[in-house]
């Protein structure tokens, strides 16, 4: 053999050594296998770098046997767990009747979650009805890692009073699991409230063909399904976001309003994102007949300029306060978790779910 290839090659293997020593705590070797980028009902973990980590999120139940399996090959692969409840009443039984865990008989029940994960992050106010006691809990959503910084908040002039986002289940507007999760038949009636008495302008994202309250013809526009980008345009022609929701978890248009610095009026009753409301940033209201006092009190303070949300939110979420909170929950509850993850997570920053 030549000696001067085989001298490259010793060169080139005692460099290869000390760049893996170099890097021992970092996740190269995860992050360039393609095994390790998941779909839910997995969700990846990254840092700061957007390196990924050997810890992912289950926030979807396993409605087929494909789901189970990937969860599975993961666990082989020496993945940790942490649950998140991100989907309806995920881990719980789901209520809206027209998704297919809602029957408890379904096979997505025969498991049981709480064995597969180190501990569970969840967006209820009593969590101790749904998740066992004994299992670790954080109050964290994956709404609350919404990218502020990325969101181009411009205080231009509005062309809408309200937005209301609610996707189509069909081109007919017959009832189906976009309805029942937006809460479109309370919306109705707000909206005619808006519409008749105040006169406000709103912005229908998502639900076409459908019969609207006759007073909100010239009111109120609608669009089909947009585009991330011109969705996300459409929050600075507003001036509130309203929210009659109650079967979500993971309300991220919610925060994404609040980033752009747009006022809430929220369903007390919606299962998760009920805390980002508050004095910064909105109003909750429970039904149309108390929709009203809430629509004044939101519509005085907008007024009077009392709510700061953008601001808000910078303030309290984010990889910021949620990011580190993760970090913690992982030294805590994976023990000799340098070794396990062959990580060091004193050297980052933050950790995110990969949205």
């Amino acid at each position: 053999m030549n000696i001067k290839y085989l001298l490259g090659i010793i060169i080139f293997l005692i460099i290869l050594s000390k760049l893996r020593k170099k890097c021992s705590s970092c996740l190269e070797h995860f992050s360039t296998n393609e095994f390790y980028s998941y779909k839910s009902p997995l969700r990846n973990i990254v840092d700061d770098k957007d390196r990924i980590l050997n810890v992912c999120f289950i926030n979807y139940p396993f409605t087929d046997i494909n789901k189970y399996n990937t969860f599975l090959k993961a666990k082989k692969k020496g993945m940790y767990f942490i649950g998140m409840s991100s989907y309806i009443n995920f881990p719980c039984l789901t209520e809206n009747k027209y998704d297919i865990t809602s029957n408890k008989n379904h096979h997505t029940w025969k498991y049981n979650y709480f064995d597969f994960v180190i501990g569970w992050f969840h967006c209820f106010r009593k969590p101790d009805i749904c998740i066992p006691k004994n299992i670790p809990k954080e109050l964290i959503s994956e709404s609350d890692f919404s990218r502020y910084e990325n969101y181009k908040y411009k205080n231009i002039k509005k062309d809408y009073d309200f937005i209301y986002v609610c996707l189509k289940d069909n081109d007919k507007c017959d009832k189906g699991w976009q309805s029942e999760t937006r809460n479109w038949d309370l919306a109705q009636k707000c909206i005619d409230i808006m519409c008749e008495k105040y006169k406000l302008k709103g912005l229908l994202i998502g639900r076409i063909n459908c019969e609207l309250p006759k007073n909100c013809h010239h009111l109120l526009k609608t669009t089909d399904f947009l585009n991330y980008s011109d969705f996300m345009s459409k929050y600075n022609k507003c001036r509130f976001i309203f929210l009659p929701n109650i079967l979500d978890a993971s309300p991220r248009v919610l925060t994404e309003a609040l980033c752009h610095n747009l006022p809430c009026l929220v369903n007390k009753n919606i299962i998760g994102g009920w805390k980002y409301v508050n004095k910064d940033t909105g109003e909750f209201f429970s039904n149309e007949i108390d929709f009203e006092k809430s629509l004044k009190l939101l519509l005085h303070n907008m007024q009077n300029k009392k709510y700061s949300p953008r601001n808000y939110f910078i303030n309290n979420h984010g990889v910021k306060y949620e990011g580190k909170k993760i970090i913690n929950f992982i030294k805590k509850h994976i023990p000799n978790y340098k070794e396990k993850l062959n990580y060091d997570l004193d050297e980052i920053e933050y950790l995110r779910p990969v949205l």
